[in-house]
């Protein structure tokens, strides 16, 4: 029985001040609930399974075997310290981050590689990779600080060292492109963001369980997006897996044609595209577990903990499952707020957040493209 600690950032480190207790719940709730769903996968596949937590969460109750950890200043300790008495780590962390604790996990990471961690963490560094190698990515220009820049409208601008949707915007005219710019150097560390053409298709990702060499298990999921007033882009969920059989041996393509270009992709990790005109292009190669994940642990459970561990070499009964053409689909739907849902239906949530994820799994994908609907208009209410 392998033993496997799980560790999400956010989670562990807790509150920065006692100012920030308010706002710390909602930022916490899709980092927990991804620790969570993937402690539980792989306990449910026979793992030994550890979880860190900040003492904020200590009264909760948890089927795991709880580390406490009392700040960030700690945490990088316990998480030393910790890593060294298990076989595997998962990460979960914002890419900043997720790279230094990568260099003190080492080659415990239960994911890929700390090389890979680290190229696919900064979107300059991905793009440029991949360019080079001959994978369609869409055309994108880096702009540094003080300096301009012309462009063909509708462009999207966004830092190149942030997760999910942080600091994106859509920009159509010069005036939202100045705004966009301000807008992604707030959100960045760094002194030059990404200007990228908009591409018209179908937003989706891709998740994909390897163990560096093939593919033993991928899934195809839609990507469900919104876009305020100031054009700033925001996920707020997503449908898992789709099933397409010439979607399906596309992104097959695509994948293995990575993992060879780029070894060390191993265990689970996604990638965030659009299909134009039934062309994959690459937004980003995401290191880690995606909130992709929730959906796909609705629908496999156990299965999806054997297939990572499986993954890592661990004799577990796991049958790979590249074609999910038999199961139902999931939804996930994060909101910000509190509704009764229906009785298929869970919650996702953590101490005081409005923040939650609703998901569930429906037999047709019309059900669930029905309900997310339905769950989308009582947040315009």
């Amino acid at each position: 029985m392998p033993k496997v600690l799980v560790t999400e950032f956010i989670s562990s480190i807790g509150p920065r001040s006692k100012g920030t207790v308010k706002s710390y719940w909602d930022l916490v709730v899709e980092g927990f609930s991804m620790a969570y769903t993937a402690a539980k996968v792989l306990k449910e596949a026979g793992a030994d399974v550890y979880i860190t937590l900040n003492s904020i969460f200590e009264n909760i109750s948890s089927p795991f075997k709880m580390i406490v950890v009392k700040d960030y200043e700690d945490y990088l300790g316990v998480l030393e310290k910790h890593a060294s008495l298990v076989d595997y780590v998962i990460l979960i962390a914002p890419p900043k981050e997720l790279i230094e604790l990568a260099k003190i996990v080492k080659d415990k990471v239960l994911g890929p590689t700390c090389n890979c961690i680290q190229l696919f963490s900064n979107k300059k560094n991905t793009f440029l990779f991949l360019k080079e190698h001959d994978v369609l990515v869409p055309k994108t220009v880096f702009l540094r600080k003080e300096s301009t820049i012309n462009v063909r409208y509708p462009v999207i601008v966004k830092p190149i060292d942030m997760a999910g949707s942080a600091g994106i915007t859509l920009a159509k005219s010069h005036e939202q492109l100045k705004y966009a710019i301000d807008y992604a150097f707030q959100n960045t560390f760094l002194d030059e963001v990404a200007i990228q053409e908009y591409l018209v298709g179908i937003h989706a990702s891709i998740s994909v369980i390897s163990n560096g060499q093939e593919i033993i298990f991928l899934s195809n999921n839609i990507q469900l997006i919104n876009m305020d007033s100031r054009g700033h882009l925001k996920y707020y969920g997503g449908i898992t897996p789709l099933k397409n059989k010439g979607l399906h041996k596309k992104s097959m393509d695509l994948v293995y044609k990575i993992v060879k270009i780029c070894k060390g992709l191993k265990g689970y990790f996604g990638l965030d595209l659009v299909w134009v005109n039934w062309k994959p292009y690459i937004v980003e190669i995401n290191p880690r577990l995606t909130t992709s994940f929730l959906g796909l642990a609705e629908i496999f459970g156990a299965d999806l903990g054997k297939l990572m561990l499986y993954s890592v070499g661990e004799k577990v009964e796991a049958e790979a499952k590249v074609d999910v053409k038999n199961v139902g689909y999931a939804y996930y739907v994060i909101s910000e707020k509190k509704r009764e849902i229906l009785s298929n239906e869970r919650i996702l949530s953590v101490g005081a957040a409005k923040k939650n994820i609703v998901l569930s799994k429906v037999p047709t994908i019309s059900e669930a493209i029905l309900r997310i609907n339905k769950l989308r208009s009582y947040n315009r209410v």
